[in-house]
């Protein structure tokens, strides 16, 4: 057994250090996190836009989230420069945890760890960050331009915790009761008529033009009049909504959906599908259990989970610029409807298994 994994006897503090900077990010790494919560006493140390403490609500074995204030989209925080990595090691050390994993390949983390006088100091190894660890199997130098899955799989598989990855959220009580509210208030009477759509993305090349979006909901519109799309995206992204809504006909319903992460997660859940792009979204969505499509062209479709379906620009173009304005609008339509009877016709499978 790997002395990551505490006996349970008697459980140990755990520094887990996941720093990349976005929801997608985390979700990626979340089966192993889950799994080391079950086997130690968790401090996740994170940041804050990654929103840990609503995707990890409820988990138990998490018993702190250590906010990692460094690096974040082009401002600096308390955590960046010289000074700023003393501080991230008396916030190392204040855990009280002499153990520390980093699920990432920079050296600085592993330095920070070292000198807050971890004992035990597991981490991908790749390139200077191996000098400051002393425990593990690490991965070679080729693995860092590897997809954070794979990265995680192939680790954790040569360090004593492979597991079969579930991606799973927790949604609290408090969410499920503002999604009920939600729904009553939009009049949508059925959950599977639902469709979220997430119209934001962290860069403008993933972002799919707002007009397709609005020529999507027309075109969904007259093909399953009974679905409503829910328009989706961080609070920053409310004109994105408004201007989808000035391109649609005036009789086409769809609803604002911008809200608090909490509540968007329990909507997720409940929905009969996600299309958007490629975001945190799209991953939240498949996390819960819900197909989800998305719009491809700065990447290769994400596959970890058969709920993920996507639309993409062809291998030759992905990373170009400007290539997510080529996804017709029809594509998108064709492809959700597709993605839809599918996941009912998997659902009236299940139940007359039953």
């Amino acid at each position: 057994m790997s002395d990551l994994i505490s006996p349970q006897s008697s459980r140990e503090k755990l520094l887990v250090i996941q720093p990349l900077v976005g929801i997608g990010d985390m979700v990626w790494h979340k089966p192993w996190i889950d799994y080391l919560c079950t086997q130690n006493d968790v401090i996740l140390a994170t940041k804050p836009t990654v929103q840990a403490p609503v995707l990890f609500a409820n988990t138990d074995g998490l018993v702190d989230i250590l906010p990692i204030d460094r690096s974040q989209r082009g401002t600096r925080g308390r955590h960046d420069g010289w000074r700023g990595f003393w501080q991230l090691v008396a916030d190392f050390k204040s855990t009280g945890a002499r153990r520390a994993l980093i699920l990432h390949h920079s050296p600085r983390y592993a330095n920070a760890a070292f000198i807050a006088g971890m004992t035990a100091r597991w981490g991908y190894g790749i390139g200077h960050q191996r000098l400051w660890l002393n425990r593990g199997q690490f991965l070679e130098k080729s693995a860092r331009k590897m997809h954070p899955i794979a990265k995680m799989r192939i680790y954790a598989a040569r360090n004593g915790f492979p597991i079969d990855p579930v991606w799973r959220l927790n949604i609290s009580p408090a969410a499920n009761k503002a999604a009920d509210e939600f729904m009553s208030a939009h009049a949508i009477n059925a959950a599977s008529d639902m469709l979220i759509l997430g119209i934001g993305a962290m860069d403008e090349d993933r972002c799919w033009p707002l007009e397709k979006f609005a020529e999507f909901i027309t075109s969904l519109a007259k093909k399953r009049p009974q679905l409503i799309c829910c328009l989706m995206g961080a609070p920053s992204e409310q004109p994105l909504v408004e201007t989808i809504m000035h391109h649609l006909p005036a009789h086409i319903k769809v609803v604002n959906a911008i809200t608090k992460l909490d509540l968007g997660i329990a909507l997720l859940a409940r929905a009969g599908g996600f299309v958007g792009n490629d975001s945190g979204l799209l991953n939240l969505a498949a996390a819960c259990g819900k197909s989800a499509l998305g719009i491809y062209a700065q990447s290769r479709p994400l596959d970890y989970t058969p709920n993920l379906h996507a639309v993409a620009v062809d291998e030759s173009m992905i990373g170009k610029p400007g290539q997510i304005k080529t996804i017709t609008a029809a594509d998108v339509c064709t492809a959700t409807l597709n993605m839809l009877d599918l996941a009912s016709s998997q659902s009236v499978s299940v139940k007359t298994a039953i």
